[in-house]
């Protein structure tokens, strides 16, 4: 009996034994699972995010509403750590029993051996059996990632030259399995003076802003699989310098919830970070989570926050997540918090998420509100929703808010807006405001531009 009917033979032999030991223990393979873009707030989306196109988009700081991954770490890792040898006969056939087999079991076995033999040797060769997968797929996210942890940069500048979305996982699993280097590769990087990266600047007329952004979600990835605290510090050390978007700390954060046991304790974590902007982001976006799933729960922990500085995003978060569900329970609450910043915060954040729900009603109550810097915040959060649909009656609004520095941001907001929508009859309404001229200019003047200026 020849080496392949053998392999045959033992292929077939596991698949039945997987199936009686039960069809669900094992991960079965998910085609095409997109790779989860995290909504809202803080705005990233999968697709051509940050000036990256062509596949190069940030996934969202790489986790869904719920936490959780579409690259499986924890099963990266296991199969990394299980280490067999494969010769290039032993790869074809397991590549043909993942590219062929109609068995999810025996396909996701497959792979799994192909991980577990993946050197920085013979990694091309195992490329070239998943790469008919959609680069969103798990399958190539995890490949990618156990290729990074074990051939480290190689794997990442191999990424420069392909259309697939690659270099973010492969950073994180370089990341995650030697932190130290992948954080020294991306502090020392000078990406325009780097011909390695002329196909994406050069070529594909990428932004270093937004490549770099990229990358660096890759990196933060995997030191948040590895340490949190560190990820943390790594974040904010890089904010700090400029390299670094604080919507990083996102990342670090969806990973310390998807490993905690729920929201409190996650929150634990976060209120032993050093003060600072990091800590207070750390907490919203715990906020967010939190509110989503049991918002009645979450606005009893944010009570705590109320008056500390820096913390005013848990009431933004909760107040909007409430409120989209139930606006007269987020109001209640809202209501019962001591007066001040918090307070002030959480009603926007009510009023620009039932304005979402239900404009007009949302309207009718701030028609009853007597004048107060509780109406004034409760119309700026209505205002700057309600600008989507209807914006000039969202400057209406905007106009009668009383405190002049809120009155103007909420009017910008609500002119970038309008621009946004088309702008007609933008101009003629500016040219009888009484904003000042560089106001007028910030609001017709696209952001990306203004940053480059």
């Amino acid at each position: 009996m020849n080496k392949s009917t053998i392999v045959h033979l033992g292929w077939g032999l596991v698949a039945v034994l997987a199936f009686l030991a039960g069809y669900f223990i094992l991960p079965s393979g998910r085609d095409d699972a997109g790779v989860a873009a995290r909504r809202g707030n803080s705005g990233p989306g999968s697709g051509a995010q940050d000036g990256i196109s062509n596949g190069k988009a940030d996934s969202a700081a790489g986790e869904s509403a719920t936490g959780s991954k579409s690259i499986e770490k924890d099963e990266v890792a296991r199969m990394l750590a299980e280490k067999i040898t494969l010769s290039e006969a032993d790869i074809g056939e397991l590549g043909q029993t993942f590219r062929k087999s109609s068995d999810p079991v025996a396909k996701r076995l497959a792979f799994s051996k192909l991980i577990q033999g993946l050197t920085a040797d013979n990694a091309l060769l195992i490329r070239e059996q998943i790469e008919h997968k959609d680069h969103r797929s798990a399958e190539f996210q995890e490949f990618h990632y156990a290729w990074g942890a074990v051939a480290g940069v190689d794997a990442v500048i191999f990424g420069v030259d392909t259309e697939e979305d690659d270099m973010k996982p492969a950073l994180a699993g370089w990341a995650g399995a030697s932190p130290q280097e992948a954080m020294a590769w991306i502090e020392g990087l000078n990406m325009e003076n780097d011909a390695r990266f002329d196909p994406l600047l050069k070529e594909r007329k990428l932004e270093v802003t937004g490549l770099r952004h990229h990358l660096m979600s890759g990196i933060v990835d995997g030191l948040a699989d590895a340490d949190p605290r560190q990820a943390a510090m790594f974040v904010e050390r890089m904010v700090a310098e400029g390299q670094a978007d604080p919507g990083h700390m996102h990342i670090v954060t969806g990973e310390v919830l998807r490993a905690a046991e729920n929201p409190l304790e996650a929150s634990s974590w976060a209120e032993g970070l050093p003060e600072g902007r990091m800590r207070n982001e750390a907490l919203g976006r715990i906020a967010d989570h939190f509110a989503e799933r049991e918002p009645a729960e979450a606005a009893q922990w944010a009570q705590g926050f109320a008056g500390q500085p820096g913390t005013e995003r848990i009431f933004w978060e909760v107040g909007a997540n409430w409120a989209g569900r139930d606006p007269q329970a987020a109001l209640e609450w809202v209501n019962d918090l001591p007066e001040g910043q918090s307070q002030q915060i959480g009603i926007r954040g009510s009023l620009n998420s039932w304005a979402r729900r239900d404009p007009t009603a949302a309207g009718e109550y701030l028609q009853e509100m007597a004048p107060s810097p509780m109406r004034d915040a409760a119309v700026a959060g209505y205002s700057t929703r309600v600008a989507w649909e209807d914006p000039a009656a969202a400057m209406s609004w905007a106009e009668s808010i009383a405190e002049p520095e809120r009155r103007q941001e909420a009017m910008v907001e609500v002119g970038r807006a309008w621009r946004h929508r088309g702008g007609q009859g933008l101009q003629e309404w500016l040219s009888g405001s009484n904003l000042p001229a560089e106001i007028q200019e910030n609001i017709l003047t696209p952001r990306d531009r203004r940053r480059r200026d």
